[in-house]
């Protein structure tokens, strides 16, 4: 091993600054490639995938909440929604 990095001192300047960006590079490369496909393996582990198997999520949720009382959607807010009215709308008549 010692030979080896003994060799890789050798030469020029130039060389060497090549070698070592080169190596730097190679293993940046190698490192983004390895944690990105880490990455996509978990996300796709976690997340449910389209179809079949998210239609049989979604059976088995409803399922569940009905035995809960409960229903599934959107959670129901504690204000009323807000209608919006014109602002140049005419006052109505008291006749």
């Amino acid at each position: 091993m010692a030979r080896l990095i003994g060799k890789l001192n050798e030469g020029s300047l130039l060389r060497r600054t090549v070698l070592t960006v080169g190596t730097f590079v190679l293993g940046s490369v190698t490192f983004v490639a390895l944690v990105s496909l880490l990455l996509v393996s978990i996300a796709k582990a976690v997340l449910p995938s389209r179809g079949e198997d998210a239609d049989s999520r979604d059976k088995e949720d409803d399922a569940i909440a009905a035995e809960e009382g409960t229903t599934t959607g959107k959670p129901v807010s504690a204000k009323p929604a807000r209608t919006r009215r014109p602002r140049n709308a005419p006052a109505p008549d008291a006749e």
